[in-house]
Formats: C-alpha cells, sequence, structure tokens
C-alpha cells in the first residue's frame, strides 16, 4: 500500500485497477484494515491493483478534498474507492480486507479464486 497525497494520488486514481482508501489520523479501523490490506498484497491476493492510503487529517489531501465535494456527505473512515483507468466505478465504507476483495472481484479488478480454498481430501 502506498501512502498518496495530492501530488501522487494520481498514480492510484489514473491506474487501470486502482484502490484509494481515504482514512485519518488516530483510526483503529483504518490501521486494521490496512493492516490486513498488506497481508493480502504480500500474499499476492490482489493481483495488479495498485493501493493508495490517502490521510485525510493530514497536510497534503487539500486539493482532493476540494476536488471531492461529495467526501463531506462520508460518515464512516476508513472509505474506498475503486478506480478504472481515472474513472471511479465503485466506492464504500468497510473495515475489512475480504469486503474490498469481493468488491474488487465484482469490478473485474482481481479473479475469484480466491474464495475457494481447496478442500482437503
Amino acid at each position: 500500500m502506498l501512502y498518496v497525497d495530492d501530488e501522487t494520488v494520481g498514480g492510484v486514481v489514473e491506474a487501470p485497477h486502482g484502490v484509494l482508501v481515504l482514512a485519518k489520523d488516530d483510526c483503529d479501523s483504518c490501521a486494521a484494515y490496512e493492516q490486513e490490506i498488506r497481508g493480502m498484497e504480500e500474499e499476492g491476493r490482489l493481483g495488479d491493483l495498485v493501493v493508495g492510503k490517502l490521510v485525510l487529517t493530514q497536510p497534503g489531501s487539500r486539493q482532493f478534498k476540494r476536488a471531492n465535494p461529495w467526501l463531506r456527505e462520508v460518515d464512516f473512515l476508513p472509505y474506498t474507492l475503486l478506480y478504472a483507468d481515472g474513472e471511479r466505478v465503485d466506492e464504500f465504507a468497510a473495515s475489512r480486507g475480504s469486503y474490498l476483495l469481493e468488491r474488487a472481484e465484482d469490478a473485474g479488478f482481481v479473479q475469484g479464486s480466491w474464495l475457494e480454498s481447496p478442500s482437503p481430501r
């Protein structure tokens, strides 16, 4: 997961398959979500997704907040946005990595094989 700001967020948003996680400081759910996502990245479960985290309470997020006035309506963090080549295709509030995988699969960003685990014989 990349930490992004106004200068670098385009690398996530403009990616063929980008995931932007909006978070804030002092958010236990945000930290736990990040940890789950990092684990999935290490396991290779996120394929070629470009995942970035924008901390809205840090300097460097002002332009993003101004360009996206709908953020005022977001009540829960972390808030996740899925982008395909610069177009926002999905958004949701969730703090479980499994939900991110489910939504990324629905958007065609990752294969669904991660859901199936081989059954012991």
